[in-house]
């Protein structure tokens, strides 16, 4: 739609047209209420009947909108005038980078000599003198390091997407518009085609401009901001060559060669300083984990160009230490590290001194308790003298353990049931931990725990120089300051509400005692990350982008993991920045990613002691466990497996299991121990529920690319029939008692809003309707026997609590568990609800009906668990309430299943002394 001058939309007048692209065709118009000039992008027509479209573009305006950063251009708004849309941004007077590299045009000089020399023996018509070429890119770097730190991806980096004033200012256009526009892949050429496709995050599609698209985008996958940084060494190779990086006669032709090409390093100016060569080889490395992580590092090394530092001198390599896998046992390594750190050797001359790694195996009958809700990964004291780590027991016991680094003797520390996330003191005499819904503390000789604070879901703990332990209580929120000794908790970090954080968690005492780490989890994912704070309050500091957390150590390194590879990079705690560039000193770290957990398997001390989980080990997967009401092992269902959600079917006779590897569904014959196959669909199938006649079974699959909910025969016989199939997530299915309703959780995936309990009539128009939401999580729904009750789990009070409300009729609501549960279970005749408290013990609430009134009666627990590793209904009771199935971990119960063949051991643990001697760069 080509808009005329003096054509009025809205408030805005036009005055001429300035281009066109494949996102619409942009106008000079006049802001009449402001008295300015802005630029007006004008959809194409088509938006104008795709509302699903145009509604996500509004969304990711007021997103857009919120930059404000002097090397983006911004966006004012979204106008609607008839069936004309169109994005009201800031106009941005100059040429655009594409024009410049015609090199038809210049812009103002820098004034540094030696870049105007090396400038003048640039050897390609068209290029960009390196004087002016450098300004720019740093400009551009800047502005995307900006967005990234919000979340914000650009996914159509190009020179014809930045522009330059002529006082040399970079505005970047466009940003982040790939993602909200989408763009047909049909009609636009290499040179202007914003979209090959608009569904970054589906894998077969591709978007962004050929030219210019990373290898992961020209292959389908999803873009981050890796993307942007191929993007940006594009751009920036271009404005030094004066030519395109890769081309082709073709899209097709072209895409080939981003993902096969390798740049011809010679088109390069023979001027270009090595410190840009090697940032540019960083840039476009077509394996995204070997890439330049952050445009940051690009600002950076820009700078030091720009400024005119002088390149690293080449000084002679030092003897590179060694790195010794030695075969002696675990007690002959752990007795020299011991000798070692006695005498200090490792203080004073480590770098002479090779790495020495061997195995630490978990004490007998016990196996590490590593990953999972409440669990955690061993920690090593600050002499590195001992480790703590929590383990179970074959009785079914975690326990905290300590153990010296100089024998093979571990110590259980008794009175520490269902420890997790263990820290230490700063003088190695004591360790923190979570149990029991409280955060607490013990000696590491032994003797009574000791309570600290309120922690219903403890995720992590630093215990500083002035008795100040820093925790996070919750799986929700921000990280919390109290004393050793007790006290009232105060919060000291705040959500940032802008990036969507839901916690902050794996907090961790920087050395002057004042300032800390901690990582931030963003609802999104997209900008979670490492960040630093003071207890004095000051706003907190993005350090590392990362969906794990990071670990300081001296002599001052932060240690992450990235890809299942252990990272180290210069860390100048002071100024709370990194240095230099990372290095790899380990593989395959194990990284616990269960929910909001996202806790790296490793830790390090002071004295150069390291300790790992290898990421893949097998930490005994999950039985199918039978207890009665006070705990006594039964029997077991099946062998050793990766277990999830479980059913028992209404006649008690058959188990339904989700199962991980090989992944479907499963079905049981409870007194036979044989099983049945139900599904067999290569995608991700599970949680099954029983139909009220034990016939079919529903279940949640992934199978159309969405969670979604469908229906087979239990005995596997026939096809898969779809149950709810829309344009929501769902999850967790249940039939009401009299087959009327289907009960389920519900997600919008495109708001990524709270979680929801919704119900579907399987007669007449099968409408799907919400019966709980709000601004909070409601989970695991369960209809009483009689349909008259709603039995759920909320998040509405700050922890997970089972509610009852009445079922689709009537009104109120009650509060059932008491200090936080989930996962209810109703008995046969709805006079006993079930559920798991956040210590892992199965719970009996009475329940007491009359008519229409309902109240809780008597709540205990029966007894403890130990649950398996992966969320689900871990657990299902029978009709009559007097035995229950449990997802165990795979402990072997003495007497019971002797022909299992479990393992006594969950894995072993990596141990390094001396691991810097791992660094190539010492």
């Amino acid at each position: 739609m080509s808009l005329s001058s003096g054509t009025k939309l809205g408030p805005y007048e036009i005055l001429t047209a300035i281009g066109a692209g494949g996102m619409g065709e942009v106008y000079r118009a006049r802001d009449t209420r402001l008295g300015r000039d802005v630029a007006l992008k004008v959809l194409p027509e088509e938006f104008a009947h795709d509302a699903e479209r145009m509604a996500r573009l509004r969304r990711e305006a007021q997103v857009l909108a919120s930059l404000n950063h002097s090397n983006i251009a911004a966006i004012y708004g979204f106008e609607d005038s008839g069936n004309v849309h169109a994005l009201v941004m800031e106009l941005v007077e100059g040429p655009t980078l594409a024009e410049k590299i015609s090199g038809s045009l210049s812009t103002v000089a820098h004034t540094n000599a030696d870049l105007k020399v090396a400038a003048t023996k640039a050897n390609r018509a068209g290029a960009i003198a390196l004087e002016e070429a450098l300004p720019i890119a740093k400009q551009i770097a800047e502005g995307l390091e900006y967005a990234h730190e919000r979340g914000i991806i650009h996914r159509d980096l190009k020179p014809s997407n930045v522009k330059v004033t002529a006082e040399g200012q970079v505005k970047v256009l466009d940003f982040g518009l790939a993602k909200a526009i989408e763009g047909d892949p049909s009609t636009t050429s290499v040179e202007n085609s914003p979209t090959l496709s608009a569904m970054a995050t589906h894998a077969g599609f591709l978007l962004g401009t050929a030219a210019y698209m990373s290898p992961e985008q020209a292959r389908g996958k999803k873009a981050d901001r890796r993307a942007d940084i191929w993007a940006f060494g594009v751009v920036l190779f271009e404005m030094l060559s004066g030519q395109r990086l890769f081309t082709g006669e073709t899209t097709s032709d072209t895409l080939a060669a981003v993902i096969r090409a390798e740049p011809d390093w010679n088109e390069l100016p023979a001027a270009t300083p090595p410190k840009i060569r090697e940032l540019l080889q960083r840039c476009l490395k077509k394996d995204p984990r070997q890439r330049l992580q952050s445009i940051g590092d690009a600002r950076i090394a820009i700078d030091e160009v720009v400024s005119g530092a002088p390149e690293a001198a080449s000084v002679p390599c030092a003897p590179r230490t060694s790195r010794e896998r030695i075969s002696w046992t675990a007690t002959a390594l752990l007795a020299i590290a011991a000798v070692l750190l006695g005498y200090g050797y490792m203080a004073r001359a480590p770098q002479q001194m090779p790495a020495y790694i061997s195995e630490l195996s978990p004490p007998t009958n016990a196996s590490y308790a590593l990953v999972g809700f409440s669990a955690g990964p061993p920690v090593l004291s600050p002499d590195g003298l001992q480790i703590a780590f929590s383990a179970d027991s074959r009785g079914g016991r975690q326990l905290l353990w300590a153990q010296s680094l100089s024998t093979q003797s571990a110590q259980p520390l008794e009175g520490t049931d269902g420890a997790s996330f263990p820290f230490w003191s700063p003088d190695s005499r004591s360790i923190g931990f979570f149990s029991h819904g409280r955060l607490m503390h013990i000696d590491a000789s032994g003797g009574p725990p000791l309570a600290i604070a309120p922690a219903p879901f403890g995720r992590g703990g630093s215990w500083g120089p002035d008795g100040t332990i820093l925790f996070t209580p919750d799986q929700n929120g921000p990280v919390f300051a109290v004393d050793s000794s007790g006290g009232t908790p105060r919060a000291v970090t705040k959500l940032n509400e802008s990036l969507r954080q839901v916690v902050h968690q794996w907090p961790q005492f920087l050395p002057d005692g004042k300032h800390f780490l901690f990582l931030a989890v963003s609802a999104t994912g997209e900008v979670s990350g490492t960040y630093a704070a003071s207890l004095g309050g000051s706003e907190s500091k993005l350090i590392l982008r990362g969906d794990s957390n990071a670990l300081y150590t001296p002599p001052g390194y932060l240690l992450f993991v990235r890809q299942g590879t252990l990272m180290a990079q210069r860390f100048d705690a002071a100024r709370l920045e990194l240095q230099r560039q990372a290095e790899p000193i380990g593989e395959d770290v194990g990284v616990d990613t269960i929910t909001t957990v996202s806790r790296s398997l490793f830790d390090a001390s002071p004295s150069g002691v390291l300790v790992y989980a290898r990421r893949g080990v097998n930490f005994g997967g999950s039985l199918l466990s039978w207890f009665d009401r006070t705990g006594k092992p039964l029997r077991v269902t099946g062998a050793s497996g990766e277990y999830a959600t479980i059913a028992i079917s209404p006649d008690g006779t058959k188990l339904a299991a989700g199962v991980l590897e090989p992944n479907g569904v499963w079905v049981f014959d409870v007194s036979r121990g044989t099983r049945t196959r139900v599904t067999f669909s290569n995608a991700t199938s599970g949680q099954p529920a029983w139909s009220p006649d034990g016939k079919f079974i529903a279940f949640f699959s992934n199978r159309s690319g969405q969670n979604h909910l469908y229906e087979k025969a239990a005995d596997g016989a026939g096809t898969t029939m779809p149950l709810v199939v829309d344009d929501g997530s769902e999850m967790y299915p249940s039939w009401s008692p009299d087959g009327r309703y289907l009960i389920f959780n519900r997600q919008d995936p495109k708001t990524n809003s709270n979680i929801e309990v919704w119900a579907m009539a399987l007669f007449g128009d099968r409408k799907a309707f919400p019966i709980v939401r709000g601004n909070f999580d409601t989970t695991w729904p369960a209809v009483s026997p009689d349909c008259r009750w709603l039995a759920y789990t909320s998040s509405e009070s700050g922890r997970d609590e089972v509610y009852v409300v009445p079922f689709l009729h009537g009104s109120g609501k009650w509060l059932v568990s008491a200090g936080g549960g989930s996962r209810p279970r109703w008995r046969r005749d709805g006079k006993e609800l079930f559920y798991v408290s956040p210590d892992s013990h199965i719970v009996s609430a009475e329940i007491l009906t009359h008519g229409g009134s309902f109240a809780v009666g008597t709540v205990r627990p029966l007894f403890q668990a130990t649950p398996a590793l992966n969320p689900g209904w871990l657990y299902d009771a029978s009709g009559d309430g007097k035995e229950f199935v449990v997802v165990n971990r795979a402990i072997q119960i003495p007497g019971v299943n002797p022909n299992a063949n479990l393992s006594t051991s969950a894995g072993q643990l990596t141990l390094v002394v001396n691991w810097p001697a791992l660094l190539k760069k010492q």
